[in-house]
């Protein structure tokens, strides 16, 4: 148990590490280069804006520098959220293919099990004949959310449960394990997932010196 602690510990520690290289360091470095772009345009387009308001401003820079102006624009506003986006997607990628890799049935399959068993005990009606799919897949869910797991565990399992399809499970054979399938349909759903790579982030850094370059150099 306590090799298991030490390494969800070790484990979840990367994760963090990783959520902050990308979503904190990264995120600055890549306004850093955006706001560069944008000091650049502005002390190129001259000094005749001193007393200008915003809005004019705006529309000077952008009848100057149209398309430099506006990839800076997107980029300042845009590019965090993308950023974002891809960078968790990688984060719990890692993370779930790392945890299959080394422990899972060791540390997820019991979970998945615990889970399963207090429906099946609780709310049997569930897993019998007619049962509602859509009902069941909310329910576990929400009782994978509600246990007193590690948080990190839980988000893993219900990543992998939420790209499960029931559909193709007909309830209304007594004779089979609807736990074991469902179980497995998880499991196939985690396994399913493909080794992540950090290339987005480099596209994105890539893109952003270009535009940066271009600006500089008055390209664009």
């Amino acid at each position: 148990m306590n090799d298991n602690l030490k390494y969800a510990t070790k484990l979840f520690g990367s994760a963090t590490f990783s959520f902050i290289k990308i979503n904190i360091i990264g995120q600055l470095f890549l306004i850093v280069i955006s706001i560069i772009s944008l000091c650049t345009i502005i002390y190129q387009s001259g000094t005749g804006m001193g007393h200008a308001n915003g809005s004019a401003i705006v529309l000077l820079l952008f009848a100057l520098r149209p398309i430099g102006y506006t990839l800076t624009i997107l980029s300042i506003f845009a590019v965090p959220f993308l950023l974002f986006t891809l960078g968790n997607k990688y984060i719990i990628s890692k993370t779930i293919h790392r945890l299959l890799s080394d422990k899972g049935e060791v540390l997820l399959f019991p979970i998945i099990d615990k889970v399963l068993n207090k429906i099946k005990s609780n709310q049997p009606d569930l897993l019998k004949k007619g049962t509602d799919k859509t009902k069941l897949k909310l329910k576990l869910i929400q009782e994978i959310r509600d246990s007193k797991e590690n948080k990190w565990l839980k988000k893993i399992i219900i990543y992998g449960f939420k790209k499960v399809n029931l559909d193709d499970v007909d309830f209304r054979d007594e004779n089979v394990s609807f736990s074991e399938i469902i179980k497995n349909k998880i499991i196939a759903g985690l396994k399913s997932i493909s080794k992540p790579s950090r290339n987005f982030y480099w596209i994105i850094l890539g893109v952003e010196l270009t535009i940066m370059i271009l600006v500089i150099f008055q390209v664009i």
